[in-house]
């Protein structure tokens, strides 16, 4: 598990590049952590892991949610490199935002 000195991301892609889901992980004085999402919407933690934990499961939900509503109408061949063309990426906030997973590689 990374400690967080600086913000750490969890984002999601899709296939053409587009940032459809973030969660920003950020320390917000000793022992506290918060997370920011998206919208904007801030949760605080007393716990990183749990600050993680919680970045982790919001992403991981919605790259289910948007594999579940893929227009493809369940073809196995829709998505390239992840099903459906969603993938879920955990980067340093240093990491620039335009760099979906597949041009880390």
């Amino acid at each position: 598990m990374p400690t967080i000195a600086r913000p750490y991301e969890v984002r999601v892609w899709n296939e053409s590049s587009d940032l459809i889901g973030l969660w920003n992980i950020r320390r917000a004085g000793r022992g506290r952590y918060v997370v920011t999402d998206d919208r904007h919407e801030e949760t605080p933690f007393e716990d990183e892991g749990a600050a993680l934990d919680f970045a982790r499961f919001g992403a991981e939900a919605l790259a289910e949610t948007s594999r579940r509503d893929c227009p493809c109408e369940g073809d196995p061949e829709c998505g390239v490199w992840e099903p459906h063309g969603i993938s879920v990426q955990e980067v340093d906030g240093e990491v620039s935002l335009i760099t979906p997973p597949l041009l880390c590689l």
